[in-house]
């Protein structure tokens, strides 16, 4: 696992937060997805229930990642713009 060094806190939302959020929604599904392949779910879950689930975590995945790709591809574009990693 990737160790992610964030010795400066602030308030506002870094790509450092971006990276972590994708990279966690990433890692829960595929949580999910053992669980399904394996037929551990059925004791919590319907089949319908965590195949939703992890569409659902899936999606936010992609859409995390691509806020992320947008703003390194702005700050790429616009590198005199101080942006904060």
């Amino acid at each position: 696992m990737k160790v992610i060094d964030n010795s400066m806190e602030t308030n506002k939302l870094t790509n450092r937060d971006l990276a972590l959020a994708a990279y966690s929604l990433a890692e829960l599904h595929n949580v999910y997805l053992n669980s399904y392949e394996s037929g551990d779910y059925e004791s919590e879950m319907t089949k319908e229930q965590i195949e939703e689930t992890m569409a659902s975590l899936h999606m936010a995945h992609v859409k995390f990642d691509a806020i992320l790709q947008a703003i390194e591809a702005d700050a790429q574009q616009n590198p005199t713009e101080s942006t904060e990693e």
